[in-house]
């Protein structure tokens, strides 16, 4: 039985959902300042807000079980990890609809194509923005689709949302669920708003023992345990992966003609720099500008930054230091390219497991600055090994497993380059830690099969 809000914890929900209310018209000047470089950001407006929201297509002419199976995923790592879990899902309760809810456009198009390719019949799913944090949004969301049972990738926990969860008598679960220390300390600072939010939940299902107790630290009552992270059982799109192969044997092939006295270059080796954020490709650049021209003449670096909008920033930067040396994947001749190309820009989204295929090692991004380190799992699950800057919070454990497994290493931001190009330069020990890094993977996956077992007892097949 959850317990019901003190008055002060109530008082405190009110005045945090009227701020919300209060908000929206400087949320809507930021959507149009996001869309300056997002277009999709201008887009699905009133479903933000709840002032128009959109129904299931008629359903199949089997009779659906009342009340949606509601999934929560934010952004784009949390659709990702979300693949796995939807596909058991739709195969447990093929008769429930789906409802997918996200926070960003990357996260919406990743659940588009997902949804595709689970093939449901029509009308069996439906994909919409969750509504920002205000009561009169929330509670129009839930009247309008009734979920049965709700589950929550990573750490989207809303107060508002929870506190009509309550309301609405909904099942919810938090699964892949992760607490760092830097989060738990900004937790206690709003414990009276985030303590009850938590409380709302049926199961909390942890990645790490780590996180567990954190969790538990701030709420001790909470129903909690441990079952993995979702991200090992990610299978990468063999489609991409073969991509990334044909670009690499491409490339190299280009780079290897015979010169005017006949002899022919060996191929390069390919560092790519994945999910890169804010100044980690300057600092990259830098680095590499640094190099000797010997030390650079057989590598090719490759930048993926995270963000799509920052795609022509990281442009004007390789156009203003190496002018000449580089290229971009949407270069209508790419994969094609001469010995003086040297870098190169993936500014594309959703191909990073070509890039991974592509690599002979790489270099993690968000773990060069203090934000925590990207998705290490999906290079070592490629077989690639990885270098990691010191900043990990987001992914501690699986990290540390990693780098003692022998399948990363981590090493100071200035050092992360030359640390790579040495590794890529030892052939023998690159391919071990390239196996390491598969096994490695594969020791730590079945999270999903433990949360669908979890839901058994909240929601009838």
């Amino acid at each position: 039985m959850k317990k019901e809000l003190s008055l002060k914890s109530t008082l405190a929900l009110h005045a945090y959902s009227l701020l919300w209310l209060l908000l929206s018209p400087v949320i809507a000047c930021y959507l149009l300042y996001r869309s300056l470089r997002q277009p999709a950001y201008r887009k699905h407006w009133f479903e933000r807000f709840a002032l128009k929201l959109p129904n299931f297509r008629q359903e199949p002419l089997e009779h659906l079980p009342d009340g949606p199976i509601w999934v929560h995923a934010v952004s784009l790592g949390e659709t990702r990890a979300a693949s796995s879990l939807l596909a058991a899902i739709a195969q447990r309760y093929p008769k429930h609809r789906l409802l997918l809810t996200h926070g960003t456009p990357t996260g919406r198009q990743a659940g588009k194509d997902l949804l595709a390719s689970l093939d449901l019949p029509q009308g069996q799913s439906l994909q919409l923005y969750l509504p920002y944090d205000n009561i009169w949004a929330v509670s129009r969301f839930f009247d309008h689709y009734q979920p049965k049972i709700g589950i929550i990738i990573e750490t989207e926990v809303w107060p508002t949302l929870m506190s009509q969860v309550r309301k609405h008598d909904i099942r919810m679960m938090l699964v892949s669920a992760r607490l760092s220390e830097k989060s738990l300390s900004k937790a206690f600072r709003s414990k009276i708003l985030i303590k009850p939010a938590l409380a709302a939940f049926d199961k909390i299902l942890c990645q790490t023992d780590s996180d567990r107790v954190r969790i538990k630290t701030l709420v001790p009552d909470v129903v909690c345990s441990v079952v993995g992270n979702l991200k090992f059982d990610v299978a990468l799109d063999e489609s991409l992966l073969s991509m990334g192969k044909v670009w690499r044997m491409k490339a190299d092939s280009d780079r290897c003609m015979p010169s005017e006295s006949g002899s022919e270059a060996k191929p390069p080796r390919w560092v790519v720099a994945a999910s890169t954020r804010d100044a980690e490709e300057a600092l990259l650049i830098d680095q590499w500008l640094n190099l000797t021209t010997a030390e650079r003449e057989d590598l090719v670096l490759v930048l993926v930054p995270r963000h799509p909008q920052r795609f022509d920033q990281v442009a004007q930067y390789l156009d203003r230091f190496c002018n000449g040396s580089w290229t971009r994947r949407s270069d209508t001749m790419f994969p094609a390219m001469n010995s003086r190309v040297q870098l190169v820009l993936g500014d594309s989204m959703g191909e990073m497991s070509a890039w991974y295929a592509l690599a002979d090692i790489v270099i993690m991004g968000g773990s060069l600055i203090d934000t925590g380190s990207q998705n290490l799992i999906e290079a070592c699950s490629a077989g690639k090994p990885v270098v990691l800057g010191p900043s990990i919070y987001n992914f501690q454990q699986a990290a540390e497993q990693a780098i003692a497994e022998a399948a990363a290493i981590q090493t100071d931001s200035s050092q992360v380059l030359s640390i790579a190009l040495e590794l890529v330069r030892n052939e023998q020990r690159c391919l071990s830690m390239g196996e390491r890094a598969k096994h490695f993977v594969a020791v730590h996956q079945g999270a999903t099969k433990r949360v669908v077992d979890a839901m058994s007892d909240l929601i009838k097949p």
